[in-house]
């Protein structure tokens, strides 16, 4: 199965986190669009070349940023409740994932990197898919 490709747009990626940019009116130099009081964070960087997936992953009690670097990358991503209703996006823009969201990155080109804001402490759970999912430029 080939993935249908979205531009993320604050109103496309709605239900599934916040994309991180300024407002349309902003006019300082520093914003936050969206963190965690409760609980620290930690930052990573994620660098892969998978064309193809067979599960995605959520964390229950997470918020996660995903925040292209190099390459470009697909993230494939599904509401809590359906994880086989997936959506995938070009990640052309920084988002965060609300708490729960399947996702997964691919890349389009030889190899992606990303830079990932999350807890401390992640709690990970898995969901195979019926079918392999795959992601190529043509």
């Amino acid at each position: 199965m080939a993935a249908k490709l979205e531009s993320v747009s604050a109103e496309a990626f709605a239900k599934f986190g916040t994309v991180l940019e300024f407002p349309g009116d902003f006019e300082g130099n520093f914003f936050i669009a969206d963190t965690e009081e409760a609980h620290p964070w930690r930052v990573a960087v994620f660098r892969y070349d998978n064309k193809e997936i067979q599960r995605i992953e959520c964390h229950p009690t997470s918020k996660e940023t995903f925040e292209p670097l190099h390459g470009l990358t697909v993230l494939l991503v599904a509401e809590h409740e359906t994880p086989d209703a997936w959506r995938a996006f070009i990640l052309d823009k920084p988002v965060c994932l609300k708490k729960g969201v399947w996702h997964q990155t691919l890349s389009l080109t030889d190899e992606a990197t990303v830079k990932i804001t999350e807890n401390l402490e992640v709690e990970s759970v898995f969901h195979d898919l019926a079918s392999p999912v795959s992601v190529y430029l043509g």
